[in-house]
């Protein structure tokens, strides 16, 4: 799991992502593969290609449903107001939640508000 946030302005996210693959990996396909399936950041959010963007991931077990996480994700930092007001995601939709998926996203929804609390606004 991981979290696209703007490093300046409202400092809020702009994508929230589930894959499978390193999020290197998986941020640069995001910037520079030409189908806009797979470099969705960049065909989504142009600004990805000039503005300054800090990942957050997180590591899940293999056997939990990440689409599932990432909507508790996005529910949990909708309800926190971090979402940008360019986010380019999916939308909020507090009744796809689970209580595991629910548990899970708690854990990249923690590590985004430390960062945020870490980074200090110009």
């Amino acid at each position: 799991m991981y979290a696209w946030l703007r490093a300046d302005g409202d400092r809020a996210v702009v994508y929230v992502g589930a894959t499978g693959m390193h999020p290197a990996n998986r941020a640069w396909l995001h910037l520079h593969d030409p189908n806009p399936d797979i470099g969705r950041v960049a065909a989504r959010y142009p600004e990805s290609r000039s503005e300054p963007l800090d990942v957050i991931a997180v590591r899940l077990p293999t056997d939990v449903q990440r689409q599932e996480v990432k909507q508790a994700v996005v529910d949990q930092l909708a309800g926190r107001q971090l979402l940008s007001g360019g986010y380019v995601g999916d939308p909020p939709n507090a009744q796809a939640n689970t209580r595991a998926s629910a548990a899970h996203a708690a854990r990249l929804v923690s590590r985004i508000v430390a960062h945020l609390a870490s980074v200090k606004p110009e």
